[in-house]
């Protein structure tokens, strides 16, 4: 081991000297400014939506159905009657955020088999994105308000995509 001691030595040494000289050479050359102005404005984030495949609203889970047509009552203010689940899609999530992530949270980074949901109420559509097992969430920060006569009768028909907005973190109060 006393052999390799001076080599590693010298080595050092060498590198040292390299790393010192590195500095000089850059500062020979005069720098140039780029002329590139800062950003005026954040883009928008987008958050890519996977593709699914459309299957019959008794093939989603007995638990997911509940859980959606629970939310869409609460934020509806109707009774889970009322609810009617017009339109479901099978999926794969790239994330446990499930297409729907908020900022500052920490979300699993695995794939999470799930659905796309819609429920229709009397007062309006609102998109649910769920696991297999029952969580639901929905990327809009406030449901679509229409008529009953004004509502398609199904959300494809309608030949547009809801606006959907990143759900806000709560506020905790003190």
């Amino acid at each position: 081991m006393s052999k390799r001691l001076p080599v590693f030595l010298a080595f050092g040494a060498v590198m040292a000297m390299a790393a010192a000289g590195a500095p000089a050479l850059a500062a020979d050359k005069p720098s140039t400014p780029r002329g590139i102005a800062p950003p005026t404005r954040i883009p928008d984030v987008v958050v890519p939506q996977p593709a699914g495949e459309r299957v019959d609203i008794a093939s989603v889970p007995r638990a997911v159905r509940r859980v959606v047509a629970a939310d869409a009552a609460r934020r509806f203010a109707v009774s889970e009657n009322e609810v009617v689940l017009v339109d479901a899609e099978r999926l794969t999530w790239n994330d446990g955020a499930m297409g729907c992530p908020e900022p500052g949270r920490v979300y699993t980074q695995m794939l999470v088999p799930g659905f796309r949901v819609t429920a229709r109420t009397t007062a309006g559509l609102m998109l649910y994105h769920t696991d297999s097992r029952g969580t639901a969430v929905t990327c809009e920060a406030s449901h679509f308000q229409a008529g009953p006569k004004q509502l398609p009768a199904h959300p494809a028909d309608s030949g547009a995509e809801p606006r959907t907005y990143p759900k806000q973190p709560p506020v905790p109060d003190r």
